[in-house]
Protein backbone atom coordinates (compact mmCIF):
# COMPACT_ATOMS: atom_id res chain seq x y z
CA UNK A 1 0.00 0.00 0.00
CA UNK A 2 1.44 3.38 -1.00
CA UNK A 3 1.80 6.04 1.67
CA UNK A 4 -0.50 8.34 -0.32
CA UNK A 5 -3.30 5.78 -0.30
CA UNK A 6 -2.78 5.05 3.40
CA UNK A 7 -2.90 8.74 4.31
CA UNK A 8 -6.07 9.26 2.25
CA UNK A 9 -7.78 6.38 4.08
CA UNK A 10 -6.76 7.69 7.50
CA UNK A 11 -7.69 11.26 6.54
CA UNK A 12 -11.10 10.00 5.46
CA UNK A 13 -11.55 8.24 8.81
CA UNK A 14 -10.70 11.47 10.67
CA UNK A 15 -13.21 13.38 8.57
CA UNK A 16 -15.91 10.78 9.11
CA UNK A 17 -15.27 10.75 12.86
CA UNK A 18 -15.56 14.54 12.99
CA UNK A 19 -18.81 14.55 10.99
CA UNK A 20 -20.42 11.78 13.02
CA UNK A 21 -19.58 13.32 16.41
CA UNK A 22 -20.61 16.81 15.30
CA UNK A 23 -23.79 16.08 13.37
CA UNK A 24 -25.27 12.71 14.29
CA UNK A 25 -24.43 11.93 17.92
CA UNK A 26 -26.54 13.75 20.56
CA UNK A 27 -24.54 16.26 22.59
CA UNK A 28 -25.53 14.41 25.77
CA UNK A 29 -23.59 11.39 24.52
CA UNK A 30 -20.37 13.40 24.18
CA UNK A 31 -19.99 13.85 27.94
CA UNK A 32 -18.10 10.60 28.48
CA UNK A 33 -15.55 12.04 30.88
CA UNK A 34 -13.71 8.74 31.19
CA UNK A 35 -13.03 8.60 27.46
CA UNK A 36 -12.12 12.30 27.39
CA UNK A 37 -9.64 11.82 30.25
CA UNK A 38 -8.13 8.71 28.64
CA UNK A 39 -7.79 10.52 25.30
CA UNK A 40 -6.10 13.49 26.96
CA UNK A 41 -3.61 11.12 28.63
CA UNK A 42 -2.83 9.59 25.25
CA UNK A 43 -2.32 13.06 23.76
CA UNK A 44 -0.01 14.16 26.59
CA UNK A 45 2.22 11.10 26.16
CA UNK A 46 2.34 11.59 22.42
CA UNK A 47 3.14 15.30 22.64
CA UNK A 48 5.97 14.85 25.15
CA UNK A 49 7.50 11.58 23.97
CA UNK A 50 7.03 11.88 20.22
CA UNK A 51 6.07 15.33 18.92
CA UNK A 52 8.54 17.32 21.02
CA UNK A 53 11.49 15.11 19.97
CA UNK A 54 10.30 15.31 16.35
CA UNK A 55 10.28 19.10 16.47
CA UNK A 56 13.66 19.14 18.21
CA UNK A 57 15.17 17.05 15.42
CA UNK A 58 14.07 19.68 12.92
CA UNK A 59 15.51 22.43 15.10
CA UNK A 60 18.92 21.12 14.03
CA UNK A 61 17.95 22.03 10.46
CA UNK A 62 15.64 25.03 10.77
CA UNK A 63 17.02 26.42 14.03
CA UNK A 64 15.37 26.93 17.40
CA UNK A 65 12.91 29.38 15.87
CA UNK A 66 10.87 26.36 14.75
CA UNK A 67 9.42 26.30 18.27
CA UNK A 68 7.85 29.69 17.51
CA UNK A 69 5.28 27.85 15.40
CA UNK A 70 4.28 25.76 18.42
CA UNK A 71 3.94 28.95 20.42
CA UNK A 72 1.80 30.47 17.68
CA UNK A 73 -0.49 27.45 17.60
CA UNK A 74 -0.98 27.71 21.36
CA UNK A 75 -1.37 31.48 21.61
CA UNK A 76 -3.59 32.04 18.57
CA UNK A 77 -6.11 29.44 19.72
CA UNK A 78 -6.08 30.89 23.23
CA UNK A 79 -6.82 34.38 21.89
CA UNK A 80 -9.60 33.05 19.67
CA UNK A 81 -11.16 31.13 22.56
CA UNK A 82 -10.89 33.94 25.11
CA UNK A 83 -11.36 37.15 23.14
CA UNK A 84 -13.30 36.12 20.05
CA UNK A 85 -15.39 33.03 20.79
CA UNK A 86 -16.21 33.87 24.43
CA UNK A 87 -16.31 37.61 23.74
CA UNK A 88 -14.47 38.73 26.87
CA UNK A 89 -12.62 41.97 27.45
CA UNK A 90 -12.87 44.88 25.06
CA UNK A 91 -13.92 42.59 22.22
CA UNK A 92 -17.12 41.42 23.91
CA UNK A 93 -19.30 43.47 21.55
CA UNK A 94 -18.15 41.68 18.42
CA UNK A 95 -21.03 40.80 16.07
CA UNK A 96 -22.51 37.33 16.27
CA UNK A 97 -20.62 36.11 13.21
CA UNK A 98 -17.36 36.16 15.21
CA UNK A 99 -17.77 32.37 15.52
CA UNK A 100 -16.66 32.19 11.91
CA UNK A 101 -13.14 33.04 13.05
CA UNK A 102 -13.12 29.98 15.29
CA UNK A 103 -14.55 27.80 12.53
CA UNK A 104 -11.87 29.03 10.11
CA UNK A 105 -9.09 28.33 12.62
CA UNK A 106 -10.17 24.75 13.27
CA UNK A 107 -10.70 24.17 9.56
CA UNK A 108 -7.13 25.23 8.83
CA UNK A 109 -5.84 23.30 11.85
CA UNK A 110 -7.55 20.07 10.75
CA UNK A 111 -6.27 20.66 7.23
CA UNK A 112 -2.72 20.94 8.60
CA UNK A 113 -3.29 17.69 10.50
CA UNK A 114 -4.07 16.02 7.18
CA UNK A 115 -0.94 17.43 5.53
CA UNK A 116 1.27 16.32 8.43
CA UNK A 117 -0.36 12.89 8.34
CA UNK A 118 0.86 12.43 4.76
CA UNK A 119 4.42 13.34 5.73
CA UNK A 120 4.34 10.84 8.57
CA UNK A 121 2.95 8.21 6.19
CA UNK A 122 5.91 8.77 3.87
CA UNK A 123 8.21 7.97 6.81
CA UNK A 124 6.67 4.66 7.82
CA UNK A 125 3.57 2.91 9.08
CA UNK A 126 4.46 2.93 12.79
CA UNK A 127 4.96 6.71 12.96
CA UNK A 128 1.76 7.21 10.99
CA UNK A 129 -0.37 5.13 13.36
CA UNK A 130 1.21 6.78 16.41
CA UNK A 131 0.21 10.17 14.98
CA UNK A 132 -3.24 9.05 13.85
CA UNK A 133 -4.54 7.57 17.12
CA UNK A 134 -4.39 10.73 19.33
CA UNK A 135 -6.04 12.85 16.63
CA UNK A 136 -8.69 10.22 15.97
CA UNK A 137 -9.51 10.17 19.69
CA UNK A 138 -9.61 13.98 19.63
CA UNK A 139 -12.11 13.92 16.79
CA UNK A 140 -14.25 11.38 18.64
CA UNK A 141 -14.39 13.00 22.06
CA UNK A 142 -14.28 16.64 20.87
CA UNK A 143 -12.08 17.87 23.73
CA UNK A 144 -13.24 21.39 22.94
CA UNK A 145 -16.97 21.07 22.12
CA UNK A 146 -17.46 22.74 18.76
CA UNK A 147 -21.09 23.81 18.65
CA UNK A 148 -20.48 25.66 15.40
CA UNK A 149 -24.14 25.62 14.37
CA UNK A 150 -23.57 25.59 10.63
CA UNK A 151 -26.20 27.27 8.52
CA UNK A 152 -26.47 24.25 6.23
CA UNK A 153 -25.50 20.59 6.25
CA UNK A 154 -23.34 21.19 3.20
CA UNK A 155 -21.18 23.70 5.07
CA UNK A 156 -20.98 21.34 8.03
CA UNK A 157 -19.90 18.47 5.80
CA UNK A 158 -17.32 20.66 4.05
CA UNK A 159 -15.84 21.61 7.43
CA UNK A 160 -15.68 17.98 8.49
CA UNK A 161 -13.69 16.88 5.44
CA UNK A 162 -10.87 19.34 6.15
CA UNK A 163 -8.52 16.51 7.30
CA UNK A 164 -9.22 14.67 4.04
CA UNK A 165 -8.60 17.85 2.05
CA UNK A 166 -5.30 18.19 3.89
CA UNK A 167 -4.26 14.65 2.99
CA UNK A 168 -5.20 15.29 -0.65
CA UNK A 169 -3.02 18.41 -0.70
CA UNK A 170 -0.18 16.61 1.08
CA UNK A 171 -0.39 13.54 -1.17
CA UNK A 172 -0.40 15.39 -4.48
CA UNK A 173 1.97 18.20 -3.50
CA UNK A 174 4.34 16.25 -1.28
CA UNK A 175 7.37 17.93 -2.86
CA UNK A 176 6.06 21.30 -1.62
CA UNK A 177 4.55 20.31 1.72
CA UNK A 178 7.27 17.96 2.96
CA UNK A 179 9.84 20.77 3.41
CA UNK A 180 7.26 22.44 5.71
CA UNK A 181 6.81 19.29 7.78
CA UNK A 182 8.74 20.55 10.82
CA UNK A 183 6.94 23.90 10.94
CA UNK A 184 3.48 22.39 10.44
CA UNK A 185 4.14 19.72 13.06
CA UNK A 186 5.25 22.41 15.48
CA UNK A 187 2.09 24.45 14.88
CA UNK A 188 -0.19 21.41 15.22
CA UNK A 189 1.60 20.46 18.45
CA UNK A 190 1.07 23.90 19.99
CA UNK A 191 -2.64 23.80 19.19
CA UNK A 192 -3.05 20.25 20.52
CA UNK A 193 -1.19 21.21 23.68
CA UNK A 194 -3.61 24.07 24.30
CA UNK A 195 -6.60 21.79 23.75
CA UNK A 196 -5.33 19.30 26.33
CA UNK A 197 -4.40 21.93 28.92
CA UNK A 198 -7.69 23.75 28.56
CA UNK A 199 -9.60 20.53 29.04
CA UNK A 200 -7.78 19.82 32.29
CA UNK A 201 -7.66 23.11 34.14
CA UNK A 202 -7.83 22.69 37.95
CA UNK A 203 -11.42 23.96 37.97
CA UNK A 204 -12.58 21.34 35.49
CA UNK A 205 -14.86 18.93 37.37
CA UNK A 206 -14.99 16.58 34.41
CA UNK A 207 -11.44 15.29 34.86
CA UNK A 208 -11.05 11.61 35.72
CA UNK A 209 -7.45 11.27 37.01
CA UNK A 210 -7.42 7.47 36.92
CA UNK A 211 -8.39 7.28 33.24
CA UNK A 212 -6.05 10.14 32.40
CA UNK A 213 -3.18 8.22 34.04
CA UNK A 214 -4.15 5.03 32.23
CA UNK A 215 -4.07 6.93 28.94
CA UNK A 216 -0.64 8.37 29.73
CA UNK A 217 0.87 5.03 30.73
CA UNK A 218 -0.76 3.09 27.89
CA UNK A 219 0.46 5.36 25.11
CA UNK A 220 3.86 5.88 26.73
CA UNK A 221 4.35 2.10 26.62
CA UNK A 222 3.18 2.00 23.00
CA UNK A 223 5.69 4.72 22.06
CA UNK A 224 8.51 3.07 24.02
CA UNK A 225 7.82 -0.21 22.23
CA UNK A 226 7.92 1.62 18.90
CA UNK A 227 11.39 2.94 19.81
CA UNK A 228 12.53 -0.60 20.51
CA UNK A 229 11.35 -2.16 17.27
CA UNK A 230 11.74 0.67 14.75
Amino acid sequence: MSFQFLSLILGGILSLADYVTEHTIPKSASSNHKLVSFSAGVAVSYIILSLFPEISSYALIDGKQIFIYALLGFVILNLIEQYVYKGVGKLKNLPKYHKKVRIAYFFVYNLFVGVVLVSFASRGLAQTILFFIPFFLYMVVEMIPQGFEFQSKILGAFYSISPLIGTLIGAYYIDYTDPLFGKLTSFVTGTLLYIVIREFLPTDKAEKPFYFTVGVIFYALVILLSWRFI
